[in-house]
């Protein structure tokens, strides 16, 4: 159940769910086009979801307790305070010192890369280790506690929020046969609490932001910024789950803004399929070198419903560079990709099999947001599961 193809399917689901509740003036109505597409790719999704659950392909395997973990752990840390040393600050540091330093800017070049994807790779790792174990339980949570410091330490929220959406798969994939309705309606009523939290903190934070002289929780500004319509301002539906809505579907009324307005200067060519590989299937650590080294066009951005509201899920490039074409050769790429990594792994007999589903499953879910193929920071740790595994197999001669 827990496989990538179903969470493209329920992701996708539920951002055109989220859409068609219409509290926003500022969407495009969705086009036909682009409504069978994801219905289709949904439905093609199940279908080969459902094959790996029918054949109990997706399994969790448990991790033996090794020593190493303490020493790996402190050379992580070790890897951080040698950038702290080159910049001499950690952007939380920055904060206090009024000494501009973000997330982006940190760390040193090439090496942060690794040390950061190795980082959030080990973090899933010691979760799954944590999940396999009855003893050295509390032993092993220190330390996995140890590996989310340096997130909060360089301010990347989103290098914590996808260690952890990775564990959560994790933990899923282990319990996936003991899910019930029950705990279905469990975890419904948690996501809730969460996005109306998730509206609370993001109203806390605009106001603070704009100076808006007015109660730091009020909604009236962002829902100004979101286009609120009048019959949702007037609903009985607690305003701080515009957040939530805004969030979800703007990047779907986005793609479709984009498609609705950009045309093609060009019909299909070898450049432009070239182009659409390097930049929309490769990590960005990558393909930026090739793309500097050879000086290809700039890819334009897609169109934006308000500028505040910039992010258009992980096919509106592929369509600014090729049309329906670069969306369906990307959505044939992403799922001929997972197919054959997860039954390389399962041949392999990988101990990291778990841990590599987790990471696919987290860039699906993300998909809906940017395309996280291109994205460095998750899709590079795919090469972890798989290096490791080849060295095993290379260290035990076979």
């Amino acid at each position: 159940m827990i496989n990538p193809y179903f969470i493209y399917s329920l992701s996708f689901l539920g951002v055109l769910v989220s859409y068609f509740f219409g509290w926003s003036k500022l969407f495009p109505e969705l086009g036909l086009s682009l409504l069978v597409f994801l219905i289709s790719s949904i439905i093609i999704a199940v279908i080969i979801g459902r094959s790996f659950y029918i054949r109990n392909i997706i399994t969790f395997n448990k991790i033996k307790f090794t020593n190493k973990v303490e020493w790996v752990t402190y050379a992580i840390l070790f890897g951080y305070l040698v950038e702290f040393i080159y910049h001499r600050n950690f952007p939380l540091l920055a904060v206090f010192t009024k000494n501009p330093l973000s997330y982006h800017e940190f760390g040193i070049p090439t090496f942060h890369v690794f040390l950061v994807t190795f980082n959030s790779f080990f973090s899933i790792y010691l979760f799954q280790m944590i999940l396999s174990e009855t003893r050295n339980k509390k032993y092993l949570i220190i330390f996995y506690i140890l590996t989310l410091v340096p997130s909060l330490l360089i301010m990347n929220r989103g290098m914590l929020v996808m260690i952890l959406i990775s564990c959560l798969f994790v933990y899923l994939i282990k319990y996936q046969r003991q899910i019930t309705f029950r705990k279905i309606t469990g975890l419904l009523a948690i996501v809730l609490l969460g996005l109306y939290l998730f509206g609370v903190a993001g109203n806390v934070r605009v106001n603070n932001s704009y100076q808006t002289n007015t109660s730091l929780f009020s909604n009236n500004l962002f829902m100004q910024i979101g286009g609120a319509t009048e019959e949702f301002k007037q609903s009985l539906i607690p305003k701080e789950y515009f957040w939530g809505y805004i969030y979800i579907a703007s990047p779907l009324a986005n793609l479709q803004k984009t498609i609705n307005e950009y045309e093609l200067e060009e019909d299909i060519n070898l450049p432009d399929s070239l182009k659409l590989t390097i930049t929309q299937m490769l990590p960005d650590f990558i393909s930026k070198r090739i793309v500097s080294l050879y000086e290809f066009e700039k890819i334009p951005g897609g169109k934006q419903i308000t500028q505040e509201l910039n992010v258009s899920t992980a096919f509106t490039q592929p369509f600014v560079i090729l049309g329906w074409v670069g969306i369906s050769l990307f959505t044939l790429f992403i799922f001929t990709f997972a197919f054959f990594y997860m039954l390389l792994l399962k041949k392999l007999n990988s101990e990291f099999f778990v841990i590599g589903v987790a990471i696919i499953n987290t860039m699906f879910l993300f998909n809906t947001f940017t395309n996280m193929f291109s994205f460095t920071g998750l899709s590079f740790q795919l090469i972890y599961p798989l290096l490791f595994t080849l060295l095993g197999k290379r260290k035990k001669g076979l």
